[in-house]
């Protein structure tokens, strides 16, 4: 009696339990997905995403992942939305310029926790529709206060540039040994030929530097004159 050609499966007991091919794998959903490729970026770092080791992560074949994410740039876009998807955007104040100064220090410190995002997002290939509801509750509070639309967008901009600037600054990736090179380059700077910097240098030493609270209030205050007391 002929008999036809049997295909190969790559997962025999799911053959046997009677499982179409053609279904996903139980319990892997693209927020698995996700989920397993974020862990993986903030334990081994951004070079470490591939489908074959969130495949791994999650016991299962990287062919198997297709049918939940498009590509690696999608699994990418996935993880980030997830990540924006947690930018505050109702927060504590009575005045614009507090919710302002809450909102933008609560992000601060939540984005510090994934720097590695900011060096996504300054390529800027990829953006988070996730983040919308942030950027326009900053704008609205901007509007609230009496600025124009330009002007709404300028001082959104510079806060937020000042943000992911002081967190690339101070947050790097990967702490350079102590002493780093840059620090040794200001320490020997030379008073004669420039004393400006040679003079904040100095002053810093002695009182340290102001942090980005203080920054971002005084930004704020650059923008909103009448709100210098919050």
């Amino acid at each position: 009696m002929y008999r036809p050609p049997q295909t190969s499966d790559p997962d025999p007991a799911r053959r046997r339990r009677g499982v179409p091919r053609s279904q996903p794998r139980p319990g892997l959903t693209p927020e698995a997905v996700a989920r397993a490729g974020r862990e993986l970026i903030e334990r081994e770092g951004l070079d470490a995403l591939t489908m074959r080791a969130v495949a791994a992560e999650l016991g299962t074949a990287a062919a198997s992942l297709y049918r939940h994410v498009a590509d690696r740039d999608a699994l990418l876009l996935a993880i980030l939305e997830d990540i924006a998807s947690r930018l505050p955007v109702a927060v504590p104040g009575a005045t614009p310029a507090e919710r302002l100064f809450n909102r933008l220090i609560t992000a601060h410190d939540y984005m510090a926790e994934h720097i590695w995002v900011l060096h996504i997002l300054i390529r800027g290939e990829l953006v988070a529709r996730n983040a919308f509801p942030f950027s326009d509750a900053c704008l609205a509070d901007f509007l609230a206060a009496g600025l124009t639309e330009r002007q709404a967008s300028t001082a959104y901009h510079a806060c937020w540039h000042l943000t992911t600037g002081e967190l690339l600054n101070e947050h790097p990736l990967t702490p350079p040994p102590q002493p780093s090179q840059r620090q040794q380059a200001l320490a020997s700077v030379d008073p004669a030929e420039l004393p400006a910097l040679a003079r904040v240098r100095e002053a810093e030493l002695r009182e340290g530097r102001d942090g980005y609270a203080t920054a971002l209030k005084a930004l704020l205050t650059a923008f909103l004159p009448e709100a210098a007391d919050f």
